[in-house]
């Protein structure tokens, strides 16, 4: 049950990385900074795509860690 925890986490972790890296992805970024204005929001920026890179490595390496890793016999 707690490897199927920390699964989902790492997959929760990736997904929300890629969606910051999609967010701030150069050709939907005038797109994406009009919606966000209209929502509230703050717009694409560096500090969002930052967050969006240590996100997917933090959720790829986690996600390798457990998928990769051996059960003791």
């Amino acid at each position: 049950m707690k490897r199927f925890g920390l699964l989902l986490f790492s997959v929760l972790v990736l997904a929300f990385g890629l969606a910051c890296l999609n967010y701030t992805r150069a050709e939907g970024l005038e797109h994406h900074a009009d919606w966000a204005a209209e929502h509230g929001l703050p717009a694409p920026g560096p500090n969002i795509f930052f967050a969006g890179v240590g996100a997917l490595a933090v959720g790829t390496g986690a996600l390798g860690f457990l998928l990769g890793r051996r059960r003791a016999i």
